[in-house]
């Protein structure tokens, strides 16, 4: 703002002051517009400018062009002023990052491929209590039996055959389970309490 300003004022005290200078001019032109010099008294001669000047930093498009201008002079200022731009660069946009899961994934898999664990062979005995319905499960140490969910868990009972599994003395239900692994009390068919161990 304060730049358009100061290019106005200059432009307007050179118009100024031409319009000075031309009205000296006129005033004491002669008949045949020849000034006499006020000092020698010689002829001064007089010849009109073809462009106004202007001050440093004025647009050449606001200032107004005299009658007796050529025409490469009328074009050159009818054209207009090419906008000054600064050259601002715009930054590269940064190349998108890789997802970290991703990479650390990529890494492993290279780093560890995924191993095959080999499905180990049932065994006859396996084979027989899953058709049963049974579970294959570890007995303690390496041996294995096959354990059998009972229907009746949890049922009321006095003796061994109230129960699928085992009548439990303490509580006096059927067993959960048959066989009862570990040391139990049980009652036997006669209603004889007794401790049964499996191993």
């Amino acid at each position: 703002m304060r730049r358009c300003q100061s290019q106005i004022l200059s432009l307007i005290l050179s118009l100024g002051l031409a319009g000075l200078l031309s009205a000296c001019v006129l005033a004491g032109a002669g008949p045949d517009g020849v000034t006499p010099n006020a000092v020698t008294g010689d002829d001064i001669e007089v010849t009109a400018l073809d462009a106004l000047p202007t001050a440093p930093g004025t647009d050449p498009a606001m200032v107004d062009i005299p009658p007796g201008a050529d025409d490469g002079a009328k074009a050159q200022s009818a054209a207009p002023a090419a906008p000054v731009e600064a050259a601002i660069e715009t930054p590269p946009e940064p190349a998108p990052q890789p997802d970290l899961a991703e990479v650390v994934a990529e890494v492993v898999a290279e780093v560890a491929p995924e191993t095959v664990v080999p499905e180990v062979e049932k065994s006859d005995l396996q084979i027989a209590c899953e058709k049963k319905k049974g579970n294959w499960s570890s007995a303690g140490g390496k041996s294995r039996i096959c354990i059998f969910n009972t229907k009746d868990a949890g049922k009321q009972c006095t003796r061994e055959s109230d129960c699928e599994g085992a009548c439990l003395a303490r509580s006096g239900s059927c067993s959960p389970i048959r066989p009862l692994l570990g040391c139990n009390e049980i009652l036997q068919d006669d209603g004889a309490r007794v401790t049964l161990c499996i191993n």
